[in-house]
Formats: C-alpha cells, structure tokens, sequence
C-alpha cells in the first residue's frame, strides 16, 4: 500500500533522527493498529534504535483518503503507556 507523507512527518523524521526505513517498515508491518475516536489509525511498532534502547513508533494514519496520509509521528521511550497488550490480533 502507498501512502502519502505530509510535510509535519518529514520535519519529525529529521528533528527526532527517525530512519525513513523504520517508517517503512512500520507501514508495511505494523505490529498494532489502533483506532482513535475521530477513526484516525494509530500504526505502532518496537524498534531497538543505533543507541540499543526499544522505543515505540507511531504514526497517525488518515485512510478516508487515496492514498492514506500519514499525518504524523513519532518515537517514545514509554512503550508501557501506549502498548496495548493482546492487541496484535486487530491486524
């Protein structure tokens, strides 16, 4: 599936120092995805960065359009906080 980035998630690759391969990969294989209220898709993987720590990406996804836009990302150390256990079934 393409998908389309929007400037915001360019700037968050570069400021936060995320490889666009990561990003891929999180597109292609997400490991969860979750559905917020206003039906925005939230695709989160684990990825264990250069600096050997796992950190949680995740990209907020609009898919009411062709082809779905990424609006946003980004990379957290707080993987307790937003994993959802036993989610990885909604795939």
């Amino acid at each position: 599936m393409n998908f389309e980035l929007s400037i915001h998630v360019y700037e968050r690759l570069e400021e936060r120092d995320i490889p666009i391969q990561i990003l891929q990969i999180l597109l292609e294989t997400p490991e969860q995805i979750l559905v917020q209220e206003d039906g925005t898709k939230v695709y989160q993987s684990r990825f264990l960065a250069a600096n050997g720590k796992t950190y949680l990406l995740r990209a907020f996804i609009n898919d009411s359009v062709d082809p779905p836009r990424v609006k946003s990302l980004y990379k957290t150390s707080k993987l307790k906080k937003y994993w959802r256990e036993g989610d990885e079934s909604n795939l």
